[in-house]
């Protein structure tokens, strides 16, 4: 089955929601550049509404290692997706497991060295950054990796199943897609995008 993973949630009660909806994951961003970010007293509130089983993820960018395990700490983070050009310091440093990302390129997506990237919980592939902007399926088709590969840019209900039906991704990450505002979920849109991952899934038995 395809994970969900929910990103820029700001309110406890959309953090509740996701998580009753099935979401495998819940992303908390900290990246000052966002306007979905939270502080590290807000991440706490937030994941005090996450149930267990869920994991809970940080989103970073160029914020530096103490800042990151400052949040970890914080918020009882379970791994940490990290937006920048991926180095071997990057996750020594960081205590919990990451997530690379993988991010647009003028050929394909540039993606970390293979020896890092193995190191790694999964890869995101995000054509989007938060911004809405559509992933291009071809090319994350023509990009291979070791670890479980997650997809993300411009997914909504509409758009998301024929994303997992072209990429068989291991999970699919949604903000924009499923918001009112940024950092406000709406509640029909979360619940025609998990419908839509569910019915992409069924298909593919």
């Amino acid at each position: 089955m395809t994970a969900i993973k929910i990103c820029g949630l700001t309110r406890p009660e959309d953090v509740e929601a996701v998580s009753a909806l099935g979401a495998a994951y819940v992303g908390f961003v900290f990246a000052a550049s966002s306007p979905r970010r939270v502080s590290s007293e807000n991440a706490r509130a937030l994941a005090a509404a996450c149930p267990r089983g869920v994991l809970k993820v940080g989103v970073f960018a160029d914020e530096p290692p103490a800042f990151v395990r400052e949040a970890v700490a914080a918020a009882g983070l379970d791994l940490a997706q990290l937006h920048r050009r991926l180095t071997e310091e990057d996750v020594a440093a960081t205590p919990v497991p990451v997530i690379a990302v993988a991010r647009p390129a003028p050929r394909g997506f540039a993606l970390p060295r293979p020896e890092i990237l193995v190191r790694c919980h999964a890869v995101l592939f995000d054509a989007s950054e938060g911004t809405g902007a559509a992933l291009d399926p071809a090319r994350v088709e023509e990009a291979t990796g070791s670890v479980p590969v997650l997809v993300a840019g411009g997914l909504t209900p509409e758009s998301v199943g024929e994303a997992i039906r072209r990429l068989r991704p291991a999970g699919v990450d949604v903000a924009t897609g499923v918001e009112s505002a940024p950092g406000v979920k709406d509640r029909a849109k979360l619940e025609r995008f998990f419908a839509a991952v569910r019915e992409a899934d069924a298909r593919a038995l």
